[in-house]
């Protein structure tokens, strides 16, 4: 799957995985709301970052540069009170051209890494789970960066430190072999690699009878998403260890509007998973792999983290937000890409 979020700068790139992402304004500098539902029409503020059981980020693709951009805004979201002096040097006091893009000297850094709780004996782990491809980087060899957002422009000059990505950079020349624009990459930063290298694998869907998917009690709100909808294709794909099942819904027009899928474990046939991704203002249903009769796959699943279950992502394209990995447990979590989606 690709993260698929609209592109914030240059070519166009998230969606990563995918792929994923939060309504900005600049008088009130709020954040959408990420819940753990996949039904979420309605954007609201967030007073602080969101926490995850682990913070994954994104790679840009910056065009016409020799450089990626990860991006940490999410969880080092600046703000322009005059006491947050380290933040950034004085935009005034720089070129306009200047000021689109630069790196931080030393006393920004030290307080960029201090507010992300980052070392420089840490590391930045880059991975393609597409092509199950693992860079590592010292962060102490990385370069921090301040890069304007896509939705500033030269006539917001100077600008405000809200208006700023604040994140590393890395050469591209350091990421032979990953995919274009690096929509299927996902990024960490610690002490070891999360990632289990799996790797993962798309799903590859099987249509089949209506009566063939598991029969399981709707949840209230899921009855009510499903309102005035109808059945449509039936699909399932199985691993050594779960059974997937995806039932479409479709409105009034034919077009599918709504998804539920089912995780069953494949000895006992328990469901595990339970979710409904639905036709929203800020959501879009993703194509299932192969449905477009291309290479581009969207949906995933296997051992992506070392200390966690087996997971699945891929089934739903978001515009305000950003997008999640499922842990195919019980938990039910739900771990959202931190991927500075200012839309």
């Amino acid at each position: 799957m690709n993260f698929k979020i609209p592109v914030l700068l240059g070519a166009s790139f998230l969606l990563l995985l995918s792929c994923n992402k939060k309504e900005e304004t600049k008088d009130n500098n709020s954040h959408p709301d990420k819940t753990t539902t996949t039904q979420n029409d309605t954007l609201q503020a967030e007073e602080a970052p969101r926490k995850e059981s682990i913070n994954l980020f994104t790679l840009t693709y910056r065009d016409s540069t020799d450089v990626a951009f990860v991006s940490l805004s999410d969880i080092y979201p600046l703000n322009d009170t005059a006491s947050d002096t380290l933040a950034l040097p004085n935009i005034e006091k720089m070129e306009k051209s200047a000021s689109k893009y630069f790196t931080l000297e030393k006393k920004y850094r030290n307080h960029f890494l201090s507010k992300t709780n980052i070392s420089e004996t840490d590391s930045l782990f880059v991975y393609d789970y597409a092509k199950n491809k693992l860079a590592s980087f010292a962060i102490k060899n990385l370069k921090a960066a301040a890069w304007i957002n896509g939705y500033s422009s030269e006539e917001d000059w100077p600008y405000r430190r809200y208006d700023y990505m604040i994140g590393f950079e890395i050469s591209k020349q350091n990421l032979n072999g990953f995919g274009d624009y690096y929509s299927n990459v996902i990024v960490y930063a610690g002490k070891e690699n999360p990632f289990a290298k799996g790797p993962l694998k798309p799903i590859v869907w099987k249509k089949i009878a209506r009566k063939e998917y598991p029969s399981k009690p709707m949840k209230a709100e899921d009855i009510t998403a499903l309102k005035n909808t109808i059945p449509g294709n039936t699909y399932s794909y199985t691993t050594e260890s779960h059974q997937y099942f995806l039932q479409d819904y479709l409105d009034s027009h034919k077009i599918i509007y709504t998804r539920r899928l089912l995780i069953a474990d494949s000895k006992t046939k328990e469901i595990i998973i339970d979710k409904v991704y639905t036709q929203s203002e800020g959501t879009s249903p993703a194509p299932l792999n192969g449905e477009n009769g291309d290479e581009s796959f969207d949906q995933y699943t296997g051992k992506l983290f070392k200390n966690k279950p087996e997971v699945v992502f891929g089934f739903q394209y978001e515009s305000f937000g950003c997008p999640a990995i499922s842990i195919i447990d019980k938990s039910n979590e739900d771990i959202y890409l931190q991927c500075d989606n200012r839309h």
